[in-house]
C-alpha cells in the first residue's frame, strides 16, 4: 500500500475544510506487518495532522482501511514539515494531549448539532438570567461564542500514547474513511471555565499556570467565582478527555492530581427547568475540543 503525504497550508483558526494550497508532496511505500492485518476496505482512507495550532497541516491518504499505529508513524516520520527546522517537536509530543476525530458527514453533521442545540440552550438561559444575574448571562454568552466554534468531527476517545498504541490490540483499531488527528506538545496551563467571572473580551476561560500537586480547590481560588457557581465540586477535563469530579469544599476535599492542559469547569447551579442538562452538554463538548 502506499500513502500520498500532503502538507497543506489552512486559515489557522478553522478546523473545518478550507480552500488550501499544496506546498509539499512526498510518497512513502507501507509494508504492513502481519499484525497489522486490514480488512478489505474499498473506501480510501485520509487523516488530516495538525500540530498544535498551527496554521499548517499535514495529509495522509490511504487507498483503503489502515492501523493508527501506522498513522502514527507516517505523522511522525513528517511531522518536521509542521514546524520550523530548528524544532524537534516528536521529542517533545504531549500524546495525553492528543485527539483524534472521525471526521465524515454523520460524525460533522451530529457535533454540529450538538453545537447548536447547546448554543440555543446557553443564550437562552443568558436571557433569562439577564437582569437578574447579569454577571452569569455575560459568562453564558461567552461561553456560547467560544463553543460555537467548529470542530473537525467526532473525538474518538482512545489512548493515543505510542507504546500503548503499539502493544494493546484495542488501542490500535483500524480507520477508514476521514479522521483528523491533533498533536501538542505539552501545554504548562490548566484553563478554568463555567461559573466563573471571566475577564472582560472575547474570552470563555482563563488560563493559569499549572503546578504540580496543586489540586483543583488551590487552582479555583485565584478564580472569583459566580453566585450560582457550585461550590462542592468541580469537573476536570483531562487532556485525554476524561472528565472526573474534584471535590473542593472544605467538607469533601481530596486531593486528585490534575495534569498540564487539563480544563476545569465549574457548574451552574440553580438552573430552570429547561437548562437541567447544560452542565452535561457543556462538559460533553469540552471535551471534543483541542486545548
Amino acid at each position: 500500500m502506499k500513502a500520498l503525504i500532503q502538507t497543506i497550508f489552512t486559515r489557522p483558526v478553522l478546523l473545518l475544510p478550507a480552500l488550501v494550497q499544496p506546498a509539499l508532496i512526498l510518497i512513502a511505500s507501507l509494508s504492513p506487518t502481519p499484525a497489522m492485518a486490514m480488512p478489505d476496505e474499498a473506501a480510501p482512507t485520509s487523516v488530516r495532522v495538525q500540530l498544535n495550532s498551527a496554521g499548517k497541516e499535514l495529509q495522509l491518504r490511504y487507498p483503503s482501511t489502515v492501523r493508527l499505529d501506522q498513522v502514527q508513524q507516517d505523522a511522525l516520520a513528517n511531522l518536521s514539515t509542521l514546524t520550523p527546522s530548528s524544532d524537534k517537536p516528536a521529542q517533545s509530543l504531549y500524546w495525553s494531549g492528543a485527539l483524534l476525530w472521525k471526521a465524515d458527514h454523520r460524525a460533522k453533521q451530529a457535533i454540529a448539532l450538538h453545537q447548536q442545540t447547546l448554543d440555543k440552550q446557553t443564550r437562552a438561559l443568558a436571557d433569562h438570567w439577564r437582569y437578574s444575574r447579569p454577571a452569569a448571562s455575560e459568562t453564558l454568552i461567552q461561553l456560547a461564542q467560544s463553543l460555537a466554534s467548529p470542530l473537525p468531527g467526532e473525538r474518538i476517545f482512545l489512548p493515543l500514547d505510542r507504546d500503548r498504541v503499539r502493544i494493546v490490540p484495542e488501542n490500535n483499531p483500524a480507520l477508514n474513511g476521514p479522521f483528523a488527528l491533533r498533536l501538542t506538545t505539552r501545554p504548562n496551563t490548566v484553563k478554568v471555565t463555567g461559573a466563573v467571572k471571566l475577564p472582560t473580551g472575547n474570552t470563555a476561560d482563563i488560563s493559569l499556570p499549572w503546578q504540580e500537586r496543586q489540586d483543583a480547590a488551590d487552582y479555583l481560588k485565584q478564580i472569583p467565582a459566580l453566585s450560582v457557581a457550585n461550590r462542592d465540586y468541580v469537573w476536570v477535563i483531562q487532556p485525554d478527555g476524561k472528565a472526573e469530579q474534584h471535590n473542593i469544599a472544605y467538607w469533601n476535599r481530596q486531593h486528585q492530581d490534575i495534569a498540564p492542559g487539563a480544563i476545569l469547569y465549574l457548574a451552574f447551579t440553580d438552573l430552570p427547568e429547561s437548562a437541567k442538562s447544560l452542565n452535561a452538554q457543556i462538559i460533553h463538548l469540552l471535551s471534543q475540543r483541542p486545548f
